[in-house]
């Protein structure tokens, strides 16, 4: 409870942020989901501050409860599932927390102000407020849209809510009935035989009218809660969801695979208990990136081909909706589930499984050494090698990444290979390469018979982020040595390709190029260090530090790894940066980290005019398996501190995201 109410802090410290323009709201900062814990509030159907009063039939699923009056009246001819709680202590510690869940209501930041007039419109996960006057109608059908994520939470703040008769709310693409909240200044009228899902949490009364079908709890903080029974026909309801739980699972077909090939996903939905299937929905995701969606079957399966995940590690699920299943003449509505997250491992390579030689076996049968310059636009790990071969292209293969002075960085002799065709073997441990620097990826034959085009390579061949350079760059490509054995390739002809590739795997950051925030140059101009709290899922290696740059953030910038105890465990200094824009980084030599742990990555500027977005951390921003922390579970996120040198940054400011970033290569 505690907790919740320092989250309602920060959130009224947020609104008047907003209130006063000082608050860019960008698509990244997530202002629209407040925690809305009920806590020990959540199993009560009814609660009221002085009394609740029934007349005729009424039918409540779940507690009832008073506090700190006891008045309850008209129960019989009313019925109460659970148990009432008239000014007890069970009472009391409920009426605290639906109170604490009112205030985390009332200090959520607006994020749209809408017409009073509820019915008839689609409303998405937001906190909302009228554009004039101060209640909420609604008339005819309110639909709530959750946008395939069943923890979205809607918020409506005003001072009176007043139903129709017979008017409804629609949940849809997962809304959950526990996730949505009426927090009210004043009274609710719920109308006659209307269907109302949500949560009322009113500070005044709160009427509940003949016949009205309530999916959720009516809460009066300060007064009494009155329920008109019927006389016949469907009684009065408040029920509090209790939606049988489902599990889903997730695999993925297949993995590891290559960017533009397609991965299949397939999910299983399951009830916990009994024989029925249940139904609906299911959305499949990257992350918290939709990909696609679709109903299960008879059986409860359902599967999605997607071709468009990116070189890197992805953190796929399958998320149930929830939904509706006939069971005889009656619906069951199955809670909504989330299956395991499968780690999808992407590759990037330069040319698809498509792509074919013009000529697959030359007529040359001498053993060679065959090559490719390329560059790669990000650090990561060339974890193989592939290489074309035709028909006749026979005996030993090996593969091999050199640096362009002739390292050789790694090697591996291929297995398993097929007739003919693109053919893959995998170093035993992944190669560490810098951005925008020039290696060689090749196989040796001793039969000759390679496959090539001539003439290939007059261009640069680009598939972000690898290119196979233009020849002429850096003395020409492709590359190929006449040798016994495995060695440096230099010699080129033709600017011929022999179909050589990387297989790589881009390091993994929390934010990429694409993202920009609210503020790209800060009025400040005092020497300062900003950083980020961050966490991985998986044991790995940082290699370097990004950071976003301003076009007046000029000056010297020093980047550095610290735990979270203060302890510096890298350090760099940017140089080739652009005018502005992300800027990355590489550590001499990278640094080992631990799942699960909590490390911070900061960035030192001698001229301030740094990046920043309030609010950033509300919510934690991932991108596995990169966690940068919500500000509330971390003690505060972003960091910083004024230092005419690079120092341990640990003030924090309205959870504001400094854009600081890390480059990590999971194990």
């Amino acid at each position: 409870m505690r907790h919740a109410r320092r989250r309602g802090a920060l959130r009224s410290a947020a609104a008047i942020l907003l209130a006063l323009g000082l608050v860019v709201v960008t698509p990244g900062t997530a202002t629209a989901q407040p925690s809305m814990d009920l806590g020990d509030a959540a199993s009560f159907g009814v609660l009221a501050s002085t009394a609740v009063n029934n007349t005729n039939q009424t039918a409540i699923t779940g507690d009832l409860g008073v506090s700190p009056g006891s008045t309850v009246t008209g129960f019989p001819p009313g019925t109460v599932s659970g148990a009432t709680h008239a000014g007890d202590a069970t009472a009391a510690a409920a009426m605290s927390d639906a109170t604490a869940a009112y205030d985390e209501a009332d200090g959520a930041p607006t994020t749209a102000s809408v017409a009073a007039q509820l019915g008839g419109t689609t409303r998405t996960p937001g906190v909302y407020q009228p554009s004039s006057g101060t209640s909420f109608l609604i008339n005819g059908t309110l639909t709530l849209d959750a946008q395939y994520d069943p923890t979205s939470v809607f918020v409506f703040k005003t001072a009176t809510l007043t139903t129709a008769n017979v008017s409804n709310i629609s949940l849809t693409h997962g809304a959950q009935a526990d996730n949505v909240f009426f927090q009210l200044t004043d009274t609710a009228t719920l109308g006659t035989f209307s269907t109302f899902q949500g949560n009322v949490l009113a500070s005044n009364g709160v009427t509940v009218s003949t016949g009205a079908a309530v999916k959720g709890r009516v809460f009066s903080l300060t007064d009494a809660v009155v329920l008109q029974g019927t006389t016949s026909g469907p009684k009065t309801r408040v029920t509090v969801p209790d939606d049988p739980a489902t599990t889903t699972t997730l695999s993925v077909s297949p993995n590891p695979s290559r960017a533009g090939q397609t991965v299949t996903l397939a999910a299983t939905v399951s009830a916990v208990s009994g024989d029925i299937v249940p139904q609906g929905e299911v959305a499949f995701k990257d992350g918290t990136t939709l990909l696609g969606h679709d109903f299960v079957d008879e059986n409860g399966d359902v599967s999605l081909g997607v071709s468009t995940l990116d070189g890197g590690e992805h953190q796929l699920t399958a998320v149930y909706m929830g939904g509706d299943t006939s069971d005889g003449e009656g619906i069951i509505h199955f809670a909504p589930s989330t299956s395991p997250g499968v780690v999808q491992v992407v590759y990037n390579t330069i040319w698809p499984s498509s792509a074919t030689p013009a000529i697959q076996n030359a007529s040359d049968t001498r053993s060679v050494v065959l090559g490719v310059k390329f560059t790669a636009s990000t650090t990561g790990l060339v974890t193989g090698i592939r290489f074309y071969k035709g028909s006749q292209n026979t005996g030993t293969h090996v593969g091999s990444l050199w640096t362009s002075s002739g390292t050789q960085l790694a090697s591996v002799t291929f297995s398993g290979e097929t007739a003919s065709g693109w053919q893959q073997a995998n170093f035993s441990t992944p190669v560490s390469i810098n951005a925008n620097t020039t290696y060689i990826a090749s196989y040796f034959t001793t039969s000759g018979r390679f496959s090539y085009d001539v003439n290939y390579f007059t261009s640069a061949q680009s598939s972000p982020p690898l290119t196979a350079l233009a020849n002429g760059a850096e003395g020409g490509n492709g590359v190929y040595a006449y040798s016994g054995t495995n060695t440096f390739p230099t010699s080129t002809f033709m600017a011929a390709n022999y179909w050589v590739d990387p297989v790589f795997q881009p390091s993994d950051s929390v934010w990429d190029n694409s993202a920009t925030p609210a503020v790209a140059n800060a009025p400040d101009t005092r020497s300062v260090v900003l950083g980020v709290k961050f966490r991985t899922a998986t044991d790995g290696v940082v290699r370097g530090i990004r950071f976003y740059k301003g076009s007046q953030n000029t000056g010297t910038h020093v980047g550095s790894l610290w735990t979270s105890g203060g302890t510096q465990l890298a350090s760099l200094t940017f140089s080739g940066e652009t005018a502005s824009g992300w800027q990355e980084a590489y550590f001499s030599t990278p640094v080992s980290i631990n799942a699960n742990t909590t490390y911070i990555a900061s960035y030192f500027t001698t001229s301030g005019r740094f990046s920043y977005t309030l609010l950033g951390f509300y919510r934690a921003q991932s991108n596995y398996p990169i966690t940068a922390l919500e500000s509330d579970d971390a003690d505060g996120n972003g960091v910083y501190v004024y230092s005419a040198t690079n120092a341990f940054p640990t003030n924090t400011y309205q959870s504001a995201n400094y854009w600081v970033d890390v480059l990590v290569d999971s194990d």
